[in-house]
C-alpha cells in the first residue's frame, strides 16, 4: 500500500484519503473500515493477499478483531456461520475450489439468514487454472446469496461498506466478487475514506435478538415439519424481493455520503440510436468502455448486481432501445451448459417484456485477456448474422 500525495486528473473526494491499492488491499481495507469483529481465513490464491493483509492488521493492532486461521474453506465458513449466529460483524475472502468446498455451508448461511459480507476472487476449477473466470461464483448463484460484481479497486472498497447495510438489513448474506489478478493484483487510484465517515454511514451492528446467547439458551437448525417449511421460505422469498431497489438505494445514499454512486446495473451510451449493447460484468466492462470513441453505435449494460438479477433495472435502462438493436452478452463462465449466465438471466428478465436479437459470446474464459481488438472482433462476429452462441477468437 502506498500513499499518493497527488492524483493527477482525479476527482477530489472530501474526508478521503488517496491511495494505491491492489483490489485484495482495498478488499481488507474495506473490512477494517466496517470494523468486521470476526474473521475466519484459510488462505488459496488468488485471494490470500486479502487474509494476509487482515491478519497483518489484527497483529500489529491496527484492526480489533478476531482472527482465526481454519483448516479448511468448508471450515472457514462454518466459522463464519457460527460467529454470524452469535452476533459478529464477519468477513471472509476465498476464491475458486474454496467456494465449491464451502457450497454445502454456502446454503445454511443464507437459509439460515445470516448477515455477513464475503469477498470471492473469480477462479475457475478444472482444467486447473487459477487466473479470471466467474464460474466459480456463478455456480454458486443459487445459494440464496446476493451478488455483486465490481469493475474497479474503488467499487470493492465502495460495494464492501454498502454490503454490510444490505446484508445487515435484509439478513441475506452478500458476496463481492472481483476479477482475479485483472482486479485483484493490479495497483489503482483508490479514494479510501475516513474512519469517521464510514462510521457515519455504517453504525455498529444491533442484535435482533435471535442470536445465541449462553445466559438464554435457544435452539437453532431444528428439524422443520413439512406444514412449516414453506414459511421460512415464503418470507426469504418476499426479502429477496426486495433486493434489487435496496441496492439501489443504498448506492444512492453511498453516493451522497461519499461522492460515488452506483445503482444495481450502468446504462453507458443507451439511447435510441444504439445499434448494439454489450452485456458485461466486472473488468471487461472497461476495455468496452474503452472502444466506444470509436463506436458511438455501442452501448454498455454493466450488471453490477448479478443475484437475484435486477430484472427492473435492465428493462429501464434498455427502455430507449429500438426493436432492432442487439444484445451482446459477454461470458466469462461456462456452466456446463448452451449458454452462460447472462444470457440466461437476460432471457429470463426480457421474457414477455421487450424482444431483441441476442448474442452469447463465450471470451477471456481461464483469463484469456479481452483486449480492445477482441471487443473489435465481436462487433465484427455479431454483424456477420453468426449463430446465436459464439466462442471468439478460439476457431
Amino acid at each position: 500500500m502506498t500513499d499518493v500525495k497527488n492524483m493527477e486528473n482525479a476527482v477530489e473526494f472530501k474526508r478521503h484519503n488517496p491511495k494505491i491499492l491492489k483490489g485484495n488491499f482495498a478488499a481488507a481495507e474495506a473490512a477494517k473500515l466496517c470494523k468486521a469483529g470476526f474473521i475466519p481465513a484459510y488462505p488459496i490464491t488468488p485471494q490470500t493477499t486479502i487474509v494476509e493483509e487482515l491478519s497483518r492488521k489484527v497483529a500489529t493492532g491496527e484492526m480489533d478483531a478476531t482472527y482465526v486461521n481454519m483448516d479448511s474453506e468448508h471450515s472457514v465458513f462454518a466459522a463464519a456461520m457460527g460467529a454470524a449466529m452469535a452476533g459478529e460483524r464477519v468477513f471472509t475472502a476465498t476464491s475458486g475450489q474454496g467456494l465449491f468446498y464451502a457450497h454445502e455451508v454456502l446454503h445454511a448461511i443464507a437459509h439460515f439468514r445470516l448477515p455477513m459480507v464475503v469477498c470471492n476472487v473469480g477462479r475457475p476449477s478444472i482444467p486447473w487454472n487459477i487466473w479470471a473466470d466467474q464460474t466459480d461464483s456463478l455456480a454458486q448463484r443459487d445459494t440464496g446469496w446476493i451478488q455483486i460484481y465490481t469493475e474497479t479497486s474503488q467499487e470493492v472498497l465502495d460495494t464492501i461498506i454498502q454490503g454490510y447495510i444490505i446484508t445487515e438489513t435484509l439478513d441475506i448474506p452478500v458476496m463481492v466478487v472481483l476479477d482475479a489478478f485483472y482486479l485483484s493484483h493490479t495497483s489503482e487510484n483508490v479514494w479510501v475514506p475516513e474512519q469517521s465517515l464510514v462510521d457515519e454511514f455504517l453504525p455498529p451492528k444491533q442484535k435482533k435478538g435471535v442470536e445465541i446467547d449462553g445466559y438464554h439458551p435457544k435452539a437453532i437448525g431444528g428439524l422443520i415439519p413439512p406444514e412449516e417449511y414453506e414459511t421460512f421460505e415464503y418470507a426469504w422469498w418476499k426479502d429477496a424481493l426486495k433486493v434489487e431497489d435496496l441496492v439501489n438505494t443504498v448506492g444512492k445514499q453511498f453516493g451522497e455520503k461519499f461522492g460515488r454512486n452506483y445503482q444495481a446495473v450502468e446504462a453507458i451510451n443507451i439511447n435510441e440510436k444504439t445499434e448494439m449493447v454489450f452485456v458485461t460484468t466486472s473488468t471487461i466492462t472497461t476495455t468496452v468502455r474503452g472502444i466506444l470513441n470509436l463506436h458511438p453505435e455501442i452501448g454498455i449494460l454493466k450488471i453490477r448486481l448479478m443475484k437475484p438479477f435486477p430484472k427492473k433495472s435492465v428493462l429501464e435502462a434498455l427502455k430507449p432501445l429500438s426493436d432492432n438493436a442487439l444484445i451482446v452478452n459477454i461470458e466469462r463462465n461456462f456452466l456446463g451448459g448452451k449458454e452462460g449466465a447472462l444470457m440466461q438471466e437476460m432471457k429470463r428478465a426480457l421474457y414477455g417484456e421487450r424482444y431483441f436479437k441476442m448474442y452469447d459470446i463465450y471470451a477471456g474464459m481461464g483469463g484469456k485477456d479481452v483486449s480492445p481488438i477482441t471487443i473489435e472482433n465481436m462487433i465484427d462476429k455479431v454483424r456477420s448474422n453468426p449463430d446465436e452462441i459464439i466462442w471468439i477468437d478460439f476457431e
